[in-house]
């Protein structure tokens, strides 16, 4: 973490503990979209976890005060919203194990929680270098990557010949493929996971 980094995100949370409404929502925006993420692969219900997601900030807000780090009201962040997606599948009596053996359900959620939190922090790493790519090439790997779509479904919402969709996707997967290796955070299992993707 460089010097300039550090210092805007202790100038942040310094923010957010007073209550700044600007520091709220840069902080909304900054772990809305991996906070739903992570909680829909636990519970498979977008709609629900985006509550649970919402519930988890206006509990982060309500302690603000007990948050001398961004790191440390991250963790608050995803621990609560993992406790209230384990909370969720409890009362839908969704996952099997938990309803007939907690311990063993909660031993396997834990698991289940874990490889989330890691995909979690791997699709934010491509996410990042994906809108680093050039216009055309963002879009075509955006819709290709993040959405799962085809290269026709591509070509036809882009309003773009379809071999064109293909040398851009060739291109930007190239471009995105050669990030990846060279980015320091990712951890070998979270890498290969990341490049697993690219061939979707």
């Amino acid at each position: 973490m460089s010097i300039n980094q550090a210092y805007e995100e202790t100038a942040l949370i310094s923010s957010f503990q007073q209550g700044n409404s600007k520091a709220l929502h840069q902080i909304y925006e900054l772990y809305l979209r991996p906070l739903c993420f992570f909680t829909e692969q636990l519970i498979a219900d977008t709609m629900a976890a985006e509550d649970i997601v919402s519930e988890c900030f206006i509990h982060a807000f309500q302690k603000k005060e007990n948050f001398p780090t961004l790191g440390q009201l991250k963790a608050f962040l995803f621990t609560a919203a993992k406790n209230a997606a384990l909370n969720y599948l409890k009362a839908q009596k969704r996952h099997e194990d938990i309803h007939h053996s907690i311990e063993r359900g909660a031993d396997r959620f834990a698991i289940d929680a874990e490889k989330a939190y890691i995909k979690t922090e791997v699709m934010q790493v491509i996410f990042g270098e994906i809108e680093k790519l050039p216009p055309q090439c963002r879009q075509v790997v955006r819709l290709s990557v993040i959405e799962g779509k085809k290269a026709q479904e591509i070509a036809a919402e882009l309003n773009m010949a379809y071999q064109t969709v293909l040398n851009q996707k060739a291109k930007g997967m190239g471009l995105l493929r050669t990030a990846l290796l060279k980015n320091e955070l990712l951890s070998l299992s979270g890498l290969a996971f990341a490049l697993l993707l690219q061939h979707r």
